[in-house]
This record gives C-alpha cells, sequence and structure tokens, in this order.
C-alpha cells in the first residue's frame, strides 16, 4: 500500500516537473500558457495534499517504480518552488 502511494505520488510529481518546465519555457518564448498552466495547477493541488502523509513515510522500506529520479531532489524542489510562490 506504501509503495503505491508513494510511486503514484512519484508519478504525479514528475507529471509536475515536466509542465513546470514546460509553463517556464512557454513564458520565455511569449506562448500561450493556458492549457499547461491549468494541467500545472491540477497537479500541484493533488501533491500538496499528499506531501504531508508522503513525508511520513518511511522512504528505506519503499520500492520507487522510478530507480533513475532522483526522488528527494525533485521533492525538494517542489517545496521550494512553493515557497516562493506565495
Amino acid at each position: 500500500m506504501i509503495n503505491r502511494a508513494y510511486n503514484k505520488f512519484l508519478f504525479q510529481l514528475i507529471l509536475w516537473n515536466f509542465f513546470y518546465k514546460k509553463v517556464k519555457e512557454d513564458k520565455e518564448q511569449g506562448y500561450n500558457l493556458v492549457n499547461n498552466y491549468k494541467k500545472l495547477i491540477d497537479t500541484q493541488k493533488f501533491l500538496e495534499g499528499m506531501l504531508p502523509d508522503i513525508e511520513n513515510f518511511d522512504r528505506s522500506k519503499i520500492r520507487s517504480s522510478f530507480p533513475l529520479v532522483d526522488d528527494v531532489a525533485l521533492i525538494q524542489l517542489f517545496k521550494n518552488t512553493l515557497t516562493a510562490s506565495d
């Protein structure tokens, strides 16, 4: 159960990272942000709801479905982005 919840969170975090970079790139190039920005916000809200529970997990017992992803760094980026936007 913990593995499934953590991997669902991690998948959403990877999606958030993709949309975050895409929106940033779209801004720089002057493109319309509406669709990607909406997806970014939806994903961010989902992650904000799960983050407190995820932080309480013992990561040493979790088997990630994304072994090449530095989940700790990605979580930190997400948290830094949240605090920067406040």
